[in-house]
């Protein structure tokens, strides 16, 4: 083979494939090159539209939800004086009292047998007095007569002396004479001895009088005591006893409350108790509760004395009107209003983040600021706001009503 055909089958077979690959390839970079570019799109920063509340500032009277629960400030456990048997209960659980009422009655007769007792004791002791009074009078008159022997006595006793000295007499007449005259002396001491202590024993006597007269009284206490009554109107709240029942002094029968009594205790927080402990405690502020589709006004009646160890708030007690069907023990809202706030704002609840921070919207940028809140107020529409206060708050402000999870300050919104 010559060196022509060596050439030639060499272009052919390695530098054909390579010429028709480099330019395949040199035909699709000038394609690619030469193509139209599309224009670049400008970043843009993203919208978020949000609802928005103007604020103006005014003076409104707050209001406070609380919860509480009925008590009854006159709660009493009756029961029983004597030792008896219970012969008839008249009313069960939850029954209505009036005061007065009897509830409870005991078996009086062995009461009754005391108390008779107690009276013939003391219609002895008064007779023992009418007695002693006759003695004295007795005692008295014996008491002249005995000296009027002794006057006899004396008269014998200096005759006998006479003529024993002139030795008519024997001496033993005039032993006599003297013997009667002591005897008569020693009668008449006795007897003034008697008339002298009659006064102790009349004192005696009568206190005897009194010891029966407060025994007797005792009787009579206990007697009346057999019927157990209402001290006021109330309702019961248990019955301890039942008919056929022995009772013992001091076992208890009934536990009920008084109905004009009741009252709602509830804990004020901290943060509103500036505003409620001012004037007389907070005397004259207005709450109401709701039950059962009624409204029942409320007045705050005190404030606790100690404040809660967790919470850091005291408990209010807002008195009830007598008559009020409410259960002791049920757990109710409470509404109070407290006094008028100056410069406060009615935002709509969803203004507010957490517990203090609101966003507030200049040149359709967010701007956090911090509140406090003030209470809850109901505007004349019905709708139920919350009023908050802030030193660079202002009317005219817009604030934003639209619960956005990524706000921060500096957010770009659009008011709808």
């Amino acid at each position: 083979m010559n060196l022509k055909s060596l050439v030639f089958r060499f272009l052919t077979r390695f530098l054909l494939p390579i010429a028709i690959i480099a330019g395949a390839v040199y035909g699709f970079m000038h394609l690619k090159g030469s193509r139209p570019k599309a224009p670049a799109k400008p970043v843009t920063e993203q919208v978020w539209g949000v609802s928005s509340h103007q604020v103006s500032l005014r003076d409104i009277a707050p209001e406070v939800t609380l919860y509480g629960a009925v008590e009854a400030s006159e709660t009493v456990q009756l029961s029983s004086t004597v030792n008896a048997f219970v012969s008839k209960v008249s009313i069960g659980r939850g029954d209505r009292v009036s005061k007065g009422q009897q509830i409870i009655e005991l078996d009086d007769r062995e009461l009754r047998l005391t108390l008779a007792q107690r009276t013939a004791s003391l219609a002895d002791a008064k007779t023992l007095i009418s007695t002693e009074t006759n003695s004295h009078q007795t005692n008295q008159k014996a008491l002249l007569i005995e000296q009027q022997l002794q006057a006899i006595n004396q008269k014998n006793f200096d005759r006998q002396q006479q003529l024993v000295a002139k030795k008519v007499a024997p001496t033993s007449r005039l032993e006599d004479a003297t013997r009667a005259l002591q005897q008569q002396e020693l009668s008449i001491l006795n007897r003034k001895n008697t008339i002298a202590n009659y006064p102790n024993r009349i004192a005696r006597l009568k206190s005897q009088v009194t010891q029966n007269q407060i025994l007797l009284e005792f009787a009579e206490l206990d007697l009346e005591r057999t019927k157990i009554l209402a001290p006021f109107d109330g309702r019961v709240l248990s019955v301890d006893t039942a008919t056929g029942n022995r009772v013992r002094n001091g076992d208890l029968v009934v536990k009920l409350y008084n109905t004009r009594s009741l009252e709602v205790r509830s804990q004020i927080p901290a943060r509103y108790l500036p505003m409620m402990q001012t004037g007389n405690s907070g005397a004259a502020l207005a709450a109401s509760i709701s039950h059962q589709g009624k409204t029942y006004a409320l007045k705050l009646d005190r404030l606790s004395a100690e404040a809660s160890a967790s919470q850091g708030g005291i408990d209010a007690f807002f008195s009830l009107s007598g008559g009020q069907e409410i259960e002791v023990g049920r757990n109710l809202q409470v509404k109070v209003k407290l006094p008028t706030q100056t410069n406060v704002a009615a935002l709509p609840p969803l203004a507010i983040y957490g517990q203090n921070r609101i966003y507030r919207i200049i040149d359709q940028r967010l701007e956090a600021l911090s509140i406090m809140r003030v209470g809850d107020w109901t505007s004349p529409s019905g709708e139920q706001l919350t009023l908050v206060r802030s030193a660079e708050l202002q009317s005219g402000d817009q604030v934003m009503t639209t619960q956005l999870p990524n706000a921060v300050t500096g957010l770009l919104v659009e008011s709808r």
